[in-house]
């Protein structure tokens, strides 16, 4: 519901660019988009606001919001007022996201939490592989279609009423204490941020850049295209899911550095094919580079961050990865005309991540030792 909250129409973007003709495609990317820039905005507010007056009420209406903003899409008939009711959603899925992390974080110690965050991110991403299939036959049928798929929030609000449990030691009841100073350490939390930023506009390439990259080898369906997209979110999730069983043989650099090596030869393989079958290959390896991302900086900003700033500091992590999930497309759109094509920019994002690897190999023996070992 929260990484997917876009992906879910990312095969209906060359129906919804037919529909309005006279719009501009990076416009038409935006209604994928323009979630992130909200959940960028009000992701540290729900932070703040968790830790200062509770999880679980937050988070409920949170759900409910989701819901009815999400399947407005599939009556509005106006670009504004879908780039609106995206809008809105995109505020519900700060609050999502920011808590439900938050929680693991007050739920699970230890080794027991990094296998809980693998198994959330291998569900973020399967729901990717669900999801966008769903999302390509709904869209065979309809443009519209997708959007039905968002009234799982509805679906899941009483659910999550009668399980979720709100933690004793977070909300009003910590009020007199919460004011109490406390250390974070801004430069390794700033640098996860960063990571989590890049990986995130990278991985978004792949529902926001894809469809159309597809399109120009000749008229595709979009059920095929769903395919081809839930191929990086299923290897995603099954690294992902695999995280809490690899990571205490790995430290968080390394995972870091195997990552992007993997994801630039799927960047790579998806630049240089014409191929419909290894551009799926392509999807897959950056998808198992990719996958691990997510687990290993939420385990990251756990083990460096003290309890009570939790929520606000997973409210700024929710925050800059969905900035990349935003400016994944705004980035892209530039850059095609520098690199002359969508294949090239591919291309390019694999030089891209061979760099990153080598910079963090480096930090790794330098200023991040001690996180060579964690």
């Amino acid at each position: 519901m929260t990484v997917m909250s876009g992906a879910i129409i990312a095969p209906a973007l060359p129906g919804i660019s037919r529909h309005f003709p006279d719009q501009p495609q990076v416009l038409i990317q935006l209604i994928l988009t323009i979630p992130a820039l909200m959940i960028t905005l009000f992701s540290p507010l729900m932070g703040y606001l968790a830790d200062r007056f509770g999880r679980k009420k937050l988070l409920l209406m949170m759900l409910g919001i989701y819901g009815f903003a999400g399947v407005a899409g599939f009556f509005i008939d106006r670009v504004d007022l879908l780039l609106s009711s995206r809008a809105l959603m995109g505020i519900a899925v700060a609050g999502i996201l920011s808590i439900s992390t938050t929680l693991v974080g007050d739920y699970f110690e230890s080794a027991e939490r990094a296998r809980f965050l693998g198994l959330q991110s291998s569900c973020m991403a399967l729901g990717g592989v669900i999801f966008i299939n769903l999302g390509g036959i709904l869209s065979d049928w309809s443009w519209r279609g997708p959007f039905l798929l968002y009234l799982t929030g509805v679906l899941l609000l009483p659910y999550a009423w009668a399980i979720l449990q709100e933690p004793k030691s977070s909300g009003s009841v910590n009020a007199g204490v919460i004011d109490a100073p406390v250390k974070v350490d801004y430069g390794r939390t700033g640098l996860a941020y960063l990571i989590a930023m890049i990986s995130m506009a990278m991985f978004y390439m792949f529902p926001a850049q894809l469809p159309f990259l597809l399109s120009q080898q000749g008229q595709i369906s979009g059920m095929a295209i769903g395919i081809a997209l839930s191929m990086a979110a299923l290897t995603a999730s099954i690294v992902a899911f695999c995280y809490g069983y690899y990571k205490p043989f790995l430290s968080v650099m390394t995972i870091y550095v195997l990552g992007f090596f993997l994801a630039a030869t799927g960047f790579l393989i998806v630049g240089f094919t014409q191929s419909y079958a290894m551009a799926i290959v392509g999807a897959a390896i950056s998808g198992l580079g990719l996958g691990a991302f997510m687990p290993n900086t939420t385990t990251w900003l756990m083990r460096i961050t003290p309890q009570r700033v939790r929520g606000r500091v997973f409210g700024g992590f929710t925050s800059t990865f969905f900035f990349g999930q935003f400016i994944s497309p705004v980035v892209v759109a530039p850059a095609v005309i520098w690199l002359d094509s969508l294949r090239n920019v591919f291309t390019g994002m694999a030089v891209a991540c061979g760099l990153l690897a080598i910079a963090l190999i480096i930090l790794g023996k330098t200023a991040l030792q001690a996180d060579s070992k964690l």
